[in-house]
């Protein structure tokens, strides 16, 4: 008899370093207070979908991740943004 087991993928998990994360957020709150000068973060007017694919890439995402968290059309409107329309 032939036995043959299905055998799954599975996917590969690195969870970030709870440290790091820390680290990733606090630099990018300051990076937009910088940018906000001396007025506070809650008046600074911001693209959210920028914000949501900077915020996946300092998360260190695989592209495929971010295009799951952020869906396609946001992930590739933020990437022609971000490279100036040459994706």
């Amino acid at each position: 008899m032939d036995v043959q087991f299905a055998v799954r993928e599975t996917p590969t998990l690195a969870l970030l370093d709870r440290d790091q994360a820390l680290e990733s957020l606090s630099a990018f709150r300051q990076e937009w207070e910088s940018v906000a000068g001396n007025g506070s973060l809650i008046d600074v007017s911001a693209s959210v979908g920028l914000m949501l694919f900077d915020f996946t890439s300092r998360l260190g995402l695989t592209p495929e991740e971010q295009v799951q968290v952020l869906g396609d059309q946001l992930f590739f409107a933020a990437l022609r943004k971000v490279n100036g329309n040459s994706i």
